[in-house]
């Protein structure tokens, strides 16, 4: 057992991690607060003190990786607000980058969606789907606005459809190990949609 006095904050993010590679690793049934415990080094009862059940932590392992994913697309968006090209590209590279980074996010995922039937798994995560959605149908509405995007486009249809694609990903890197993807692979994907405002060049007004 570690013998490291952390800050309870610290120490309790150190409880979270280890239980999100555990549940990645063995699923929620398939895991215990005992292997919990070893993986993070600490005694079950101070797993029970920082987070009172199994149950709860696995609620709060859902909340941290999913305000994790949706709160840098947000950012992505946000920032990239007049430029879809930037905007995909970016979000594109972000994804990527933390499933490579991080094996058992992509697991997470599907352990997250495998527990959906569940009224408490549904509670925590669907509000991060919703904002993930919104965010995105809100960015298209606004390069139509813009005359970046073709106004045929159903905003929300295409959201659920750009919110897919991380889903995607996330099975190549759980099926296959790695992501062998660009972010020019996401754009190549999506031009024919912005074809129409921008040229081939990207933004230039030249000939």
């Amino acid at each position: 057992m570690s013998t490291n006095r952390l800050p309870a904050a610290e120490r309790k993010r150190q409880i979270l991690d280890s239980a999100i590679r555990v549940f990645a690793r063995s699923t929620y049934h398939g895991s215990t607060t005992k292997s919990i415990s070893e993986e993070a080094g600490v005694t079950e009862a101070l797993i029970y003190r920082y987070f009172g059940s199994k149950r709860a932590l696995f609620l709060e392992a859902i909340d941290h990786t999913s305000s994790r994913l949706v709160e840098g697309l947000e950012a992505i968006l946000e920032t990239h607000h007049s430029d879809p090209l930037e905007a995909i590209s970016e979000c594109f590279q972000f994804y990527v980058d933390l499933l490579n980074k991080h094996e058992e996010l992509a697991k997470m995922i599907f352990l997250v969606l495998s527990e959906l039937d569940q009224k408490d798994v549904r509670e925590v995560y669907l509000p991060y789907q919703r904002r993930a959605l919104k965010a995105i149908a809100t960015a298209i509405d606004d390069w139509q606005s813009l005359g970046l995007v073709r106004e045929d486009i159903d905003s929300r249809s295409a959201a659920w459809l750009y919110f897919g694609s991380y889903l995607i990903l996330a099975l190549v890197e759980h099926s296959s190990g790695s992501l062998p993807m660009e972010p020019d692979d996401a754009i190549e994907l999506v031009e024919p949609y912005l074809r129409e405002a921008w040229p081939d060049d990207r933004g230039s007004t030249e000939d």
